[in-house]
């Protein structure tokens, strides 16, 4: 049986800011300690004492700095229900996690086996790991979010694809109050990762001891009923599904337990929604001061994101880096450091860069299709666009100008594949549009091969300025070069519409999948509707060649290779199998990247301690949840 989690805590002791350590190290802590607030609460007869309320060889987080101090309230701000996602990235317990680093951690889970050629995974859970009401969190609860709600019908009409590739779920078992194996009918690679991916937290958010009274498997009809018509809702599933979701479970339910570090006691949406530290948290510093330091954490309600900024710079946020107003308002914070009583800690994007042309593979003018659909002409492009003046003029010059390659900080970064066809160089573009058959009129536009001038079209968001800036440079290049180019800048609703339908020649969105470039794959290939390249590619992909329009052999090889990647568990073999799909890439330019983003930015508190140098901002990697919020600390009073 094959075991991944000695390679990657080798790995990661070495490679990630602090480390998460389990059972042997645990047991070697003689003591334990706890806040006062929860001592007191001991005393009093409230709470079991704290050897009691931990499991017996906790997870032991090995703190940034040092370790820290207990008390304080850790100030924020938000915006009202649909901006808890902010509270929601402070809070990240998986069964594994990512370090800060991106690689994969035990937590829940204290080891796992990998067996049958990645096709089963058992994982082992930390023993003793309690509910924050003090009921103890076993494998029920896992096998009660599987057999009770993920593959009931009533309940879930679709199984999310992360969990069930190729649209089959995998058998889930029970092995003992401690372990649970999964089966999977092929092997899947990606498991583990997307394990540590925010909607890995649905495995561990259902606690049945809670939930069952909602559960029409479990509760008594009558109490059901009544339950029903408290809640005003019509069938057993909504109430269940009301009473689980994890946004009410985690903010605006106080009752529901939770294995967070924080649990809510004043609800969202109030003016101000609190959140106090968990008595039976399950980890421990190196010392064994049960975590977390800080007391609770506030969010005060404000009505617009403008007002969270100027509140960061009157020092009255201690930790954020939501609603501060992204890249336009960095100047402001760094301008206002000096006489502001905070300190910024920057955040890295993800991305492979901030924006792309993703020219479309699937043009409905055959002309079209065929031009853009030529690599020379994808070249030509790139070296048509000047990125220097794209950084100087809408990134301030804090930005790098490269391909939509893997980043410097994955596994899979290729230096030639981030330099290659982004020097500013209008000749080469010209002799690649010669080369190809766009020649020159005597109104010195291109001619197509139809003998219509070579017309491109921009689509672009129009709420996004930077991105319209960043066109209207990219039009003034392409048209020096003979290419007639225009901007279209559209809503949303529009600009979706007509990227979903290939009714666009180039389209401009943001190069997600430079860190995570096997769980985000949709630049490096036509893997789903957000490949805006060739949306109708991506549709064969994901329907098995039942919808959609067959891809040319060269695309369809980087796809039977990322299906292979998916059936290996072995990272070097998933580096090799990934470097090919990067290697094409950089030879076909199927997408053309322009400049990374300048760091973004959390404004901490100056007394506010065991913060990392930087992080990284993506939707996989929770931040600032990787970099465990549970061993921040206050160093002094205010």
């Amino acid at each position: 049986m094959h075991t991944r989690i000695g390679w990657m805590v080798a790995v990661s002791a070495t490679a990630v800011i602090f480390i998460l350590t389990l059972g042997a190290v645990g047991s070697e802590i003689r003591a334990f300690s706890e806040a006062p607030m929860l001592a007191e609460k001991v005393k009093e007869g409230k709470l079991p004492p704290v050897e009691k309320r931990l499991p017996s060889s906790p997870v032991v987080v090995k703190p940034l700095e040092r370790p820290g101090e207990y008390g304080g309230m850790w100030r924020r701000a938000y915006t009202g229900l649909s901006d808890l996602v902010g509270a929601r990235r402070l809070v990240y317990d998986p069964l594994v996690r990512w370090s800060p680093d991106y690689k994969i951690l035990p937590n829940l889970a204290e080891k796992w086996d990998i067996g049958d050629n990645g096709r089963t995974f058992t994982f082992h859970l930390v023993k003793g790991v309690r509910w924050s009401d003090g009921e103890p969190f076993t494998a029920d609860d896992i096998m009660f979010y599987f057999d009770d709600v993920l593959f009931n019908t009533e309940l879930t009409s679709t199984i999310p694809r992360w969990i069930a590739p190729g649209g089959k779920p995998p058998k889930v078992t029970k092995i003992d109050d401690y372990t649970v194996r999964f089966e999977f009918a092929e092997p899947y690679g990606l498991f583990l990762d997307q394990l540590a991916c925010p909607h890995g937290m649905d495995l561990v958010t259902k606690p049945k001891h809670y939930l069952k009274q909602f559960h029409k498997q479990y509760a008594e009809p009558a109490k059901l009923e009544e339950l029903m018509k408290e809640k005003k809702v019509s069938s057993w599933a909504r109430l269940f599904l009301d009473a689980s979701d994890l946004r009410q479970a985690l903010f605006v339910d106080p009752e529901i337990p939770s294995i967070c570090a924080w649990i809510t006691t004043v609800p969202a949406p109030a003016k101000r929604f609190v959140m106090e530290r968990n008595p039976y948290y399950w980890k421990v510093d190196t010392k064994g001061k049960q975590l977390p330091y800080i007391d609770s954490i506030v969010h005060d309600l404000q009505a617009e994101a403008q007002t969270i900024l100027l509140k960061a710079i009157a020092g009255e946020i201690d930790f954020q880096g939501r609603s501060l107003g992204g890249m336009q308002n960095s100047v402001l914070l760094l301008a206002s450091l000096a006489q502001g009583n905070y300190k910024l800690v920057p955040k890295m994007s993800t991305a492979s860069v901030g924006l792309l042309l993703a020219p479309n593979l699937n043009h409905p003018d055959p002309t079209m299709k065929k031009i853009l659909s030529d690599p020379r002409f994808r070249k030509a492009l790139s070296y048509a666009i000047n990125r220097k003046e794209i950084n100087k003029i809408v990134y301030r010059g804090k930005g790098i100008p490269r391909q939509a390659a893997p980043l410097k900080e994955s596994d899979f970064f290729s230096e030639s594949y981030e330099k290659a066809y982004t020097v500013f160089a209008p000749d080469k573009a010209e002799a690649l549009l010669d080369e190809i058959g766009l020649k020159k009129g005597r109104d010195g536009k291109r001619v197509r091969p139809d003998g219509k001038t070579l017309e491109i079209a921009l689509d672009v968001m129009v709420n996004v300025q930077s991105w319209v800036d960043c066109a209207e440079i990219i039009a003034s290049n392409l048209s020096s070069v003979g290419i007639e180019t225009e901007v279209k800048s559209e809503t949303r609703e529009l600009f979706r519409q007509r990227t979903q339908n290939a009714s666009h020649d180039i389209a401009l969105w943001s190069g997600d999948g430079g860190m995570e470039c096997l769980l985000e794959p949709r630049w490096y290939f036509p893997y789903n509707s957000e490949s805006l390249n060739a949306p109708f590619y991506a549709r064969w992909y994901q329907s098995g060649g039942k919808r959609g329009e067959e891809p040319p052999a060269e695309i369809r090889k980087l796809m039977d290779t990322y299906n292979e990647i998916l059936g290996t568990v072995s990272r070097e073999k998933q580096r090799e199998l990934f470097g090919k799909i990067v290697d094409a890439n950089e030879k076909n330019l199927w997408v053309i990247g322009l400049v990374h983003d300048p760091p973004d930015y959390y404004v901490a508190a100056t007394n506010l301690f065991n913060l990392p140098k930087k992080d990284f901002q993506s939707w996989t990697y929770p931040n600032p949840g990787p970099i465990c919020p549970e061993q921040f600390f206050f160093g002094k009073k205010r």
